[in-house]
């Protein structure tokens, strides 16, 4: 019994000491003191030919609470006087001190942040350090005048409920794009949501209206039509009639705008689809029928011999249903009704192929058998 009460008080006695170790061990947080930011230029020249070059370095001082904490860091950049409202964000290593840019990267961040290529302007740049759900403490804000250079115009891929290929990512419908213009004849349903990928796929790129109570990583769109509605935190709701609309997105700098009117034909599933050109010498009265798949989709395989030209019409005669390349005279891919459109122009090297026209989603295509 007394072997037994020894081993017991030793065992009480280890377990006090440990627990004093424990409690010595335990790190309190202090009050974290101010961070800071420094950066190696105060201004910048962007230009695209040195876009693999070192641009800018910046060096910070994180919050020090005293103990070694993890903090989460981010370099915020915002167009000065806008008190950082919306800024572009960007990640840093954890427990980095120090960060350099290349032009390219930096020229992209500005651009993001809202400044107009080409145009000298000043951005204003400050450190946001996070530690768990405490507010963030930021830095004082550096200021440098960048010139930024005109980069390649984004493409867009709208998806959506509101749109003919739905939820669907990978079928997600790209946009005819022309310098800074992005356009499309497609069908959109009402009161249904939809919004614009970078890819066909979720991520990385997604684009939405730039207004309150969208995700901040998906806002691009300044202006919009006023039959678009914000529909948070990421979409973008059709109020207008269900029908075909011309969507145009204006991607310049200055502009980033969306808007959607009505298509000048208003059909997304005509009954018939008929072939006129140089395949049967424009006669519209003999038009070739092509085969009807249902919803708005046609096809039909024909020998097209070079220089070929031709339309579809919904009717055999040059009348109201009327679609070719979009705009003008072309082989893009996209259709253009009637009044905005021109001849597709198809130089066949013999053999066959397969036309196919999809109304409602705006396409057509033509592919060797």
């Amino acid at each position: 019994m007394k072997n037994l009460f020894k081993i017991f008080t030793l065992l009480v006695l280890g377990f006090l000491v440990i627990s004093c170790e424990k409690d010595e061990d335990r790190a309190v947080l202090g009050n974290p003191s101010a961070s800071s930011l420094t950066s190696d230029k105060t201004s910048l020249v962007l230009l695209k030919d040195n876009a693999t070059q070192s641009a800018i370095t910046f060096n910070w001082k994180m919050p020090d609470y005293g103990v070694a904490v993890a903090q989460k860091n981010q370099l915020q950049i915002a167009v000065k006087g806008t008190n950082f409202a919306t800024p572009k964000n960007v990640d840093l290593n954890d427990g980095a001190t120090k960060v350099t840019f290349t032009v390219a990267d930096f020229n992209n961040y500005v651009l993001d942040a809202g400044l107009i290529p080409e145009t000298a302007a000043d951005v204003e740049v400050r450190l946001s350090s996070k530690l768990g759900e405490n507010a963030a403490i930021v830095s004082n804000a550096v200021t440098i005048k960048v010139t930024p250079y005109t980069t390649a115009y984004p493409s867009f891929y709208i998806v959506g409920d509101a749109s003919a290929v739905g939820w669907n990512a990978t079928a997600a419908q790209l946009l005819y794009k022309k310098d800074n213009f992005s356009t499309i004849y497609t069908y959109l349903e009402n009161s249904k949501s939809f919004r614009f990928l970078g890819q066909q796929d979720w991520s990385p790129i997604n684009y939405s209206l730039d207004t309150a109570g969208i995700n901040t990583t998906y806002k691009y769109f300044k202006t919009w039509s006023n039959n678009l509605l914000a529909a948070p935190a990421e979409n973008i709701q059709f109020n207008g009639a269900t029908g075909m609309y011309k969507i145009v997105i204006d991607a310049d700098a200055t502009q980033k705008s969306i808007t959607v009117t009505p298509s000048p034909i208003n059909n997304w599933n005509p009954t018939n689809m008929y072939l006129v050109g140089t395949i049967n010498g424009w006669n519209a009265a003999t038009a070739i029928p092509m085969n009807s798949l249902g919803n708005g989709k046609f096809e039909y395989t024909i020998a097209l011999p070079a220089a070929s030209e031709f339309k579809f019409l919904g009717q055999q005669s040059f009348g109201d249903l009327d679609w070719g390349n979009i705009t003008a005279d072309g082989n893009t891919g996209y259709l253009g009704p009637k009044g905005s459109n021109g001849n597709i122009k198809f130089d066949g090297t013999g053999g066959n192929y397969k036309i196919s026209v999809d109304v409602k989603l705006g396409v057509y295509t033509i592919k060797p058998i």
